[in-house]
């Protein structure tokens, strides 16, 4: 189609169909509009993204040398959403498999990336409990980054749960033949879950526990 911009006015535009009108649109405006729309989509991503970050963190976790399937991590984040209610404005964060390899000079260029993000969450205390094996729980109890239990529950309830005891301290709960790995295979068979030291909320770890184990 050949247009001429010079001769066509608004009388001439008006008298076109409603499909000829969309391509004259579409011919001189199409980058105006191609603009427009990706402008739109970044903002709504922005949106999106802001929106996310002002959710309440119900728990946030991860997994260090040890796994779940995908479908394992999908229902332990849903499932726990929504035993906290299910509102839209609760989310739960989940770091999956990461491997880290805490003997001095063993790791590699993955384990290094795996441990910054440990010792960034760490240090900004936004991680409330890991799933891990007990060669790195007894490494992370040395390091002073493990919670002691005893700090929130009970001597009565702690009694009811399959419980790890390092130096004495209720140090992380024992996941081996419990529900919780019958639902969510784990890749070590000493698959534990301990609660951070750090966290800014203990009691968050505390109600996660209690959901793992069914009460």
């Amino acid at each position: 189609m050949r247009h001429d911009q010079e001769h066509f006015g608004w009388d001439t535009f008006k008298a076109l169909p409603a499909r000829k009108k969309l391509e004259h649109i579409f011919y001189y405006y199409k980058w105006y509009i191609l603009g427009a729309v990706a402008l739109i989509g970044m903002l709504v991503s922005l949106a999106g993204a802001i929106a996310g970050n002002r959710k309440e963190v119900l728990i946030s976790g991860m997994f260090i040398n040890t796994a779940t399937d995908q479908p394992g991590y999908d229902s332990l984040e849903q499932g726990y959403w929504q035993y906290c209610g299910g509102r839209d404005d609760t989310r739960v964060d989940l770091v999956t498999y990461r491997h880290i390899d805490f003997a001095e000079g063993a790791m590699n260029q993955e384990d290094a990336a795996s441990f910054m993000v440990l010792t960034s969450m760490l240090a900004a205390r936004t991680l409330d409990y890991i799933i891990t094996d007990q060669a790195t729980l007894a490494y992370l109890q040395q390091q002073e980054v493990v919670l002691d239990l005893a700090q929130v529950f009970p001597p009565e309830e702690l009694e009811g749960y399959d419980i790890i005891y390092l130096d004495g301290v209720p140090s992380a709960l024992r996941l081996a033949g419990s529900a919780f790995a019958e639902n969510h295979p784990l890749s070590s068979d000493t698959s534990c879950l301990l609660l951070v030291a750090s966290t800014q909320d203990a009691q968050k770890g505390a109600s996660f526990i209690r959901y793992v184990m069914g009460r």
